[in-house]
């Protein structure tokens, strides 16, 4: 943006000079908070737990370890900030959103290499271009709500920088391969561009870019697989129950998270030895940790899933804590299907509900355990100078009843009596928060059971933290400006 341009917008938009020393204030706190993370020495970011190499194996780059060390291994002890290319055998390689960040940073290695020779790569490249691409989303839609001429929701929109994005618990995920950072991403543009349009038309290029941002977050990964096609279902069910039409914003959100689904269902149909092997771990997660611990009569649930006796001695751990490979000590656990594990639940509905209610437990802490944090260390934890809402959270048991209870509480009365009406925007955010909330947490203790809930369900921090941030906001806007200055001032009640 040129310095015309800047006053221009400056002008047209009307903004208060508080908001612009706001929004100022806001993206200085927010790059030095992901500064101070991501340029660290030494490298502060989450170990390998074997998750990274289903991407980095895309093209082939792995951590720059003896050659004697497999590439594929995992590093749970510590990060690596060095990487380098290494032919694998038999690489597996999930496609993912993930993989542009991760393209953009192999081409640079490739130049390097071109230019100086040099075979070894720093892995904060992946870190630089995923900051880029969340300032640059988070600068149109600060544009995009000043051109609306809504200061409070700029502000709104300005906070999640500092306070959410650059929390630790997320931005361990940018100097990595893992795919949290752009599933958050995803989400922020889905979110975004949803409330952004509120009461617009449908025009082509914004229908566009919410069928592309839906169909990101799906292929993001593949916990996320229905995740943006239940917001869809949800946006059409509010368009037709509050005003009796189809939202276009649902339509194009349908659309893409179908193109999304088709290219999970793909690649999840395809097969090989190490994709069998990780299917056979998330199925002895999600009955060992999740389904028998939880059942009033485990026994009967294990004869009902047709696992022998000898594999209740199991319940309890998780499959890297078992004394084998999990198909060898209990047989009969790779016939378990997905419908056979529905229809346990749906069989004794108190193992459902104490599972539910198991899955909001295990989501602290926000900032995911059991990983090393610092190059070098040995399982060390994240320094004690990096604040996170995590630690918050992890030691206040009603901190977290609250961050997780308030939106299902303030849908209920928005829904009293109509009360929505005088708040439209507040139900969206408050259903989005709900929808990606129960989702995220469904699809990942049936996915993958109570083994790894914080970081497969970090999406949950992030979507109740922004729902706080954003009732915080319009608190804050009915005390500077009560409802009746609003409306003679004809600006929108949130």
């Amino acid at each position: 943006m040129t310095a015309t341009d800047f006053t221009a917008l400056r002008s047209d938009s009307a903004a208060p000079r508080w908001l612009w020393w706001a929004l100022a204030a806001c993206l200085l706190a927010g790059l030095w908070r992901l500064g101070a993370l991501v340029a660290h020495e030494p490298l502060i970011a989450l170990a390998n737990s074997y998750d990274e190499v289903r991407y980095s194996a895309c093209f082939g780059l792995y951590p720059d370890r003896p050659d004697a060390v497999p590439p594929e291994r995992n590093s749970p002890q510590a990060p690596y900030s060095r990487y380098r290319f290494v032919t694998a055998k038999n690489p597996i390689c999930y496609w993912s959103t993930e993989l542009l960040f991760q393209g953009a940073a192999a081409a640079v290695f490739h130049a390097e290499e071109a230019a100086t020779g040099t075979t070894v790569h720093s892995v904060r490249w992946i870190g630089a271009f995923k900051i880029a691409a969340m300032l640059a989303l988070w600068l149109g839609f600060s544009v995009a709500w000043l051109r609306r001429r809504e200061p409070w929701s700029a502000l709104a929109n300005g906070l999640l920088l500092p306070l959410l994005f650059a929390d630790p618990a997320n931005t361990i995920y940018l100097n990595t391969f893992y795919a949290e950072w752009t599933a958050l991403l995803a989400l922020y543009a889905v979110a975004g561009l949803i409330l952004i349009h509120a009461g617009k038309p449908a025009r082509g290029h914004a229908f566009a870019l919410l069928a592309l941002a839906a169909a990101a977050l799906a292929v993001s990964k593949i916990q996320h697989i229905v995740l943006p096609f239940g917001i869809a279902v949800a946006m059409l069910a509010i368009g037709r129950w509050r005003d009796r039409v189809w939202l276009w914003k649902g339509k194009a959100l349908l659309i893409g998270a179908l193109a999304g689904i088709v290219v999970q269902v793909v690649q999840l149909q395809r097969d090989s030895d190490a994709i069998r092997a990780i299917n056979v771990f998330n199925q002895a997660d999600v009955v060992f940790t999740a389904l028998l611990p939880n059942s009033g009569d485990p026994a009967a649930t294990a004869r009902f899933l047709g696992l022998s006796p000898q594999c209740l001695q199991y319940s309890g751990k998780r499959a890297w804590q078992m004394p084998g490979f999990p198909a060898d000590l209990c047989p009969q656990l790779a016939s378990v299907s997905r419908a056979r594990e529905l229809l346990a639940l749906l069989r004794e509905p108190r193992m459902a509900l104490r599972l539910g209610w198991a899955g909001l437990a295990n989501l602290h802490p926000w900032v995911a355990p059991g990983l090393g944090l610092v190059e070098g260390g040995d399982f060390a934890p994240l320094p004690p100078q990096f604040f996170s809402w995590s630690d918050l959270f992890a030691a206040r048991p009603l901190s977290r009843t609250l961050l997780f209870g308030a939106p299902f509480v303030a849908l209920v009365v928005l829904l009293w009596r109509q009360r929505w009406r005088a708040w439209p925007r507040l139900l969206t955010v408050t259903v989005l928060t709900l929808v990606v909330t129960l989702g995220t947490l469904a699809v990942t203790v049936l996915g993958d059971g109570l083994a790894d809930v914080p970081k497969q369900g970090h999406l949950i921090y992030n979507v109740a933290l922004a729902w706080w941030i954003g009732v915080v906001v319009v608190a804050s806007r009915l005390i500077a400006c009560p409802i009746q200055g609003l409306q003679a001032k004809g600006e929108q009640v949130p």
